[in-house]
């Protein structure tokens, strides 16, 4: 399957429990005030490889214990989120993504996926920071669940 997304960046700390490779999405309709991941919404050009050729390249970092589906949203793009998921899972790659959704909402849209960490909530500017898994969150509205 080819994956579209704007980059690759690897041996990411603090965005996850494990140190990882950040895969960034398309793009995310969402239009949070103060979002830092804005420039990446129209001035990244789209990169497109297969979903091996994403793993491959996390995997051959030797640092990465993981890949990272943040930056942007990566359920509008519903089909590559999950078969990146598949992909890392069954090469042995630890799995954190970044939502926008609640957990009943991403759970009634694509089920509770085993194995992974997923960050809900909005991104609220001005919010009051905390720490789950030693991820730094944005906000209280945000928090992370680890789906066994």
């Amino acid at each position: 399957m080819i994956i579209r997304h704007k980059g690759l960046e690897h041996t990411v700390y603090g965005e996850a429990p494990f140190l990882g490779a950040r895969l960034c999405a398309i793009g995310c309709s969402r239009g949070c005030r103060g979002c830092h991941n804005e420039h990446l919404k129209n001035n990244v050009e789209i990169i497109e490889e297969t979903v091996e050729s994403v793993v491959g390249r996390v995997k051959r970092n030797p640092f990465n214990q993981g890949l990272i589906l943040g930056g942007l949203e990566w359920t509008e793009q519903p089909e590559e989120m999950l078969e990146l998921i598949r992909v890392a899972k069954d090469h042995g790659l630890e799995v954190m993504l970044y939502t926008h959704m609640s957990e009943e909402e991403f759970a009634d849209r694509f089920g509770r996926p085993s194995g992974i960490y997923i960050k809900h909530g909005e991104f609220v500017a001005g919010g009051e920071p905390h720490r789950q898994y030693g991820v730094q969150l944005a906000n209280r509205e945000q928090y992370i669940i680890w789906y066994e």
